[in-house]
C-alpha cells in the first residue's frame, strides 16, 4: 500500500515561491522545540506565504498533519472558535460549548495549526492558543501577526523584506540571483511579458525600483505587472513620481509602512474609475467571490453589469484580485490579500458607498440562502452543499452586517432561518442557534422570518439536547404562526414539537406531533426535505419503541418519496432509520443494503453525524452477521468521528446500550488481541479517510449487499405493499383492516395512498399492477 497522504488542508502555492531559506530553516528548527511560533512584520511583507511554505516542509512530521485557519475576513472575535474548528471538520451537534468540544479534539492530537492574520483578533487568539496549548502538549501553532500574542513559551521570528544588492555598489548579473528582491522582480516580470530578461543595462534600474521598494514582496508584485506595458525605466520613474508627492520636504525615504501605501496608492491611480470603483466595492466581500455575486453586489452607479467580467480580469491581470479554483466550485472565484482588502474597504468609506455596498452585500447573500432553501428538495443538494460551504464567511458577514445596522434585523433574520439548509445537514447547528439567539432579541416583530427562525433554532436546540430551549421556541413558533395564520409556520412548529418531545424521551408524544404535522404538511401540498423529516422521526421514534414493523413503513415511505423527487439528505435519514428499524427486528442482513446507501449518501454532503450513526448501525449489522473484524474496524473508525460531533448516538440510552453490547460482542468472537489489532486500524487516520478505506475493504469482502425483495423497492412501502395484494384479492378496505390489524380507517388511507403512487383511478387497475408485478418477478 502507498504512503499515506498528508492531512491537512493547506492550498497549493499559485506562483513561485522565492527566497526566505534562513527563514524557514530557522522556523523548522523553532517548531521542533517549542509549541508557538508567531512570524510577525509590517503588511505585505510575506508573512502567509512564509507560514504556508514552513507548513508545508515540516506537515510530515506531524501525524494528524497541518492545518490553515484564515482570519483575515472574520471580524467578530466570539467565532474564532468555529473558524478553527471548520476547517478541522468537526460538527458540533451537542449542547457543549463548541470550545470544549474543540479542546477535547485537540487534547491528544499532534497537529500544526497556522493561525494566519490574528492581530485584528489578537485577545481572542491569545486566549485560545494559550488554553489550546495548556491541555494539547503534542500541538504545534504557527500563527502570523502584525503584533505578538503575549502569551508564556511564544517565540517571535520577524519577517524582514527580502534582500536588496548593498546600496554601496551596483550587483553584476551573474550576481542577481542571490538577492531575493530582485529574483521576484524578475520572475513576476516573466510572468506577464515572457520575454522579459534583465540586461546590464536594465539591472541599475530594476534595483533602484526594488530599493525604492524597500524590498516589500506585495509593492513588488503590484509594481511588476505594469511590465506588461512598460519598461523597467518607464516603471521606475512612474514609481518615483508617485513617491515624490508622499515624501515630506527634506525628507528622501519613506518609512516601510508608507512604502506599501504609496505602492498602492499608485496602483490605484493607475486604474481606470470603473476599474477603482469595482475594486474598493468587492472589498466588502469577507473571503472568496464568484462572477455572479460580483455582478449583483457590485454593478451599478458607473459600473454596467455586463462589464463586471471584463473589469475582474483586468484587476486580476493587475495582481488586485486573485483568482482560485476551488475543488468544490464549477466557477471562478477570486479574492484580495487582506492588505489591498482593507485599503479598498478604507477609499469604500471615504466616498460613503460603505452603508449601500453592504446593503446590497447583504441581501445578495439573502437572495442566495433563501433560493438554496427553496431548491434543497431536488437533486442539486451536493452542489448546494458545496456552495454554501464556500459562501461561509460571506454568510457571517451578512448576518454581521445585520446585526450591525437594526433596521436589518429582519433580513438577518430570513438569513438564518433559510440557512437551515446548511446549519442542520452540514452539522453547524451551534453556529447557527449562536446567530439566531442575538438576532431575536433585538426586533420582536412578529414576521414570518421571526417564526422561521424559532423552529430552526428549536429543531437545533432538540439535536442538541436541549428539550426545554426547544419546547420554548416551538411554543413561541406556534403562537406565531396562529397570529399570523401561516399554516405552513404551524405546521414545522408541530414538528419541532415533536422533536422536543424525543430529546425528552417522550416517544409517544413524539410521534403524535409528527403525524399531525405530516397531514398538514400534506393537506397543504407541502413537500419539502424538513417537512418530509416528520415521517423518518415518526419512524425513529416507533423503532425506539420497539413498533418495528411500522417503524419500517415510516421509514419506507420516507425513502420512496425523496428518491422520486431525486432528494438525497432526508432520504439517507430515511435509509438510517430503516436500517435502524430492521436491525431492532432481527432482520441484521437485510439492514446492511440500506446503511451501506445512507453512508455514500451522506459521505458526500459532508453530513459526518449522519455518517456516525449510519456506521453506528452498520457495524451492529455485521456483529450480527458474524462479521465481527468489519465491525471491528467500523468501531474503530467511530472513535474517530464521534469527537469530532460532540454527543455519540445524541445520548439516547437505548442505542448506547447497544453500542457497548455489539462491540464487547466482537470484542469476545474475535479475542482482545485481534479486536484491538482491527480496532486501531485506522488511527490518526483523517475520519473520511478512514471510512472510506474500511468501508472499501468491507464491501469487497463481502461482496454486494443482501437485497431486500424487490417489490419493497417498487413505488409502494411494505405496507401498502400488503395492502395492494389484498385488494387484488378481492377484499375491502374494512376485510384488509381486519386481515392486517389495523384501522379501517388507516386501510382506507393505504389504498388512497397507492392509487395516486401508481397512477390508477380503481382498484381494480391496483389488482392488474400486482399481477403483472408478481409475473415479472
Amino acid at each position: 500500500m502507498g504512503a499515506k497522504p498528508p492531512q491537512g488542508n493547506l492550498p497549493d502555492e499559485v506562483s513561485s515561491f522565492v527566497g526566505r531559506a534562513r527563514e524557514v530553516t530557522s522556523a523548522r528548527r523553532v517548531l521542533s522545540g517549542t509549541q508557538l511560533l508567531t512570524l510577525t512584520g509590517p503588511g505585505g511583507v510575506g508573512k502567509t506565504r512564509l507560514a504556508l511554505r514552513i507548513a508545508t516542509k515540516v506537515r510530515s512530521a506531524f501525524r494528524d498533519g497541518a492545518w490553515l485557519v484564515e482570519l483575515a475576513a472574520l471580524e467578530d472575535p466570539d467565532l474564532l472558535v468555529q473558524a478553527v474548528a471548520t476547517p478541522l471538520g468537526i460538527r458540533d451537534w451537542s449542547s457543549r460549548p463548541t470550545r470544549d468540544v474543540l479542546l477535547d479534539y485537540l487534547a491528544d492530537k499532534h497537529i500544526l495549526l497556522v493561525l494566519d492574520n490574528c492581530e485584528h483578533l489578537i485577545d481572542a487568539c491569545a486566549n485560545f492558543v494559550r488554553t489550546l496549548l495548556g491541555v494539547a502538549p503534542e500541538a504545534r501553532v504557527l500563527a502570523t501577526s502584525r503584533r505578538s500574542l503575549r502569551i508564556q513559551g511564544e517565540r517571535l521570528l520577524f519577517v524582514p523584506p527580502l534582500s536588496l544588492p548593498d546600496s554601496a555598489r551596483m550587483p553584476q548579473l551573474d550576481e542577481l540571483d542571490q538577492y531575493e528582491a530582485i529574483s521576484l522582480l524578475s520572475q513576476r516580470a516573466v510572468a506577464v511579458s515572457p520575454g522579459f530578461t534583465l540586461t546590464p543595462d536594465t539591472i541599475p534600474p530594476a534595483v533602484r525600483l526594488c530599493r525604492r521598494l524597500d524590498g516589500i514582496p506585495l509593492a513588488i508584485e503590484l509594481a511588476a505587472v505594469r511590465l506588461r506595458t512598460l519598461s523597467i525605466e518607464q516603471l521606475l520613474a512612474g514609481l518615483e513620481r508617485r513617491f515624490d508627492l508622499v515624501t515630506d520636504a527634506g525628507r528622501t525615504t519613506l518609512p516601510r509602512h508608507q512604502t506599501l501605501r504609496a505602492t498602492v496608492d499608485w496602483s490605484f491611480d493607475l486604474c481606470p474609475p470603473d476599474e477603482q470603483r469595482l475594486w474598493v466595492r468587492t472589498s466588502v466581500f469577507a473571503g472568496e467571490f464568484d462572477l455572479d455575486a460580483a455582478e449583483g453586489v457590485c454593478s451599478g452607479d458607473g459600473i454596467a453589469p455586463e462589464d463586471v467580467v471584463d473589469l475582474v480580469e483586468n484587476l486580476v491581470d493587475k495582481s488586485i484580485l486573485t483568482r482560485t479554483d476551488p475543488p468544490y466550485s464549477q466557477c471562478a472565484r477570486y479574492h484580495m490579500l487582506d492588505t489591498i482588502r482593507r485599503y479598498g474597504q478604507e477609499k469604500l468609506r471615504a466616498v460613503g458607498e460603505e452603508p449601500r455596498v453592504r446593503q446590497r452585500h447583504r441581501d445578495w447573500y439573502r437572495c442566495l440562502a433563501e433560493q438554496a432553501a427553496a431548491e434543497w428538495f431536488g437533486p442539486n443538494q451536493v452542489q448546494w452543499v458545496a456552495r454554501l460551504r464556500g459562501e461561509h464567511t460571506n454568510l457571517r458577514a451578512a448576518i454581521e452586517f445585520c446585526l450591525a445596522e437594526r433596521s436589518g434585523v429582519q433580513a438577518g433574520l430570513r438569513i438564518a432561518g433559510a440557512l437551515w439548509c446548511y446549519w442542520m445537514p452540514c452539522g453547524v447547528l451551534a453556529e447557527g442557534r449562536q446567530w439566531i439567539d442575538r438576532l431575536l432579541p433585538l426586533d420582536p416583530e412578529p414576521t414570518r422570518a421571526r417564526g422561521t427562525a424559532l423552529w430552526v433554532y428549536s429543531w437545533a436546540a432538540s439535536h442538541q439536547g436541549e428539550p426545554a430551549a426547544s419546547r420554548a421556541s416551538a411554543e413561541q413558533s406556534r403562537t406565531l404562526a396562529e397570529q399570523l395564520g401561516d399554516k405552513q409556520m404551524a405546521a414545522y412548529s408541530l414538528q419541532v414539537a415533536g422533536l422536543s418531545a424525543l430529546s425528552s424521551g417522550d416517544l409517544a408524544g413524539t410521534r403524535a406531533l409528527c403525524a399531525e404535522a405530516w397531514r398538514r404538511h400534506c393537506t397543504l401540498g407541502h413537500v419539502a426535505s424538513p417537512a418530509v423529516m416528520a415521517l423518518m422521526q415518526q419512524g425513529f421514534a416507533a423503532s425506539l419503541q420497539g413498533d418495528f414493523d411500522q417503524a419500517v413503513d415510516y421509514a419506507e415511505e420516507c425513502v420512496h418519496i425523496t428518491r422520486a423527487h431525486g432528494e438525497h439528505w432526508t432520504r439517507s435519514w430515511g435509509l438510517v432509520v430503516l436500517g435502524l428499524a430492521l436491525w431492532r427486528r432481527g432482520d441484521h442482513r437485510q439492514a446492511i443494503a440500506p446503511l451501506r446507501e445512507s453512508i455514500a449518501i451522506k459521505r458526500t454532503l459532508h453530513d459526518l453525524f449522519g455518517l456516525g450513526m449510519a456506521v453506528e448501525f452498520l457495524a451492529w449489522s455485521l456483529t450480527c452477521t458474524g462479521h465481527h473484524e468489519d465491525a471491528a474496524h467500523l468501531f474503530g473508525t467511530l472513535e474517530r468521528v464521534w469527537p469530532l460531533v460532540g454527543v455519540p448516538l445524541m445520548g439516547i440510552e437505548p442505542l448506547t446500550d447497544h453500542h457497548r453490547e455489539n462491540v464487547a460482542k466482537a470484542r469476545a468472537a474475535l479475542g482482545g488481541e485481534a479486536f484491538g489489532s482491527a480496532f486501531g486500524k485506522v488511527a490518526g487516520m483523517d475520519p473520511y479517510q478512514a471510512l472510506d478505506q474500511v468501508l472499501r475493504e468491507e464491501a469487497t469482502r463481502r461482496g454486494p449487499a443482501p437485497k431486500r425483495d424487490d417489490r419493497l423497492w417498487s413505488p409502494l412501502t411494505r405496507r401498502e405493499w400488503d395492502v395492494a395484494l389484498l385488494i387484488a384479492e378481492g377484499l375491502s378496505n374494512k376485510d384488509v383492516a381486519a386481515r392486517l390489524v389495523i384501522a379501517q380507517r388507516t386501510a382506507e388511507a393505504h389504498a388512497e395512498r397507492i392509487l395516486v403512487k401508481l397512477g390508477v383511478t380503481s382498484r381494480a387497475q391496483v389488482a392488474v399492477w400486482v399481477i403483472e408485478r408478481q409475473a415479472s418477478d
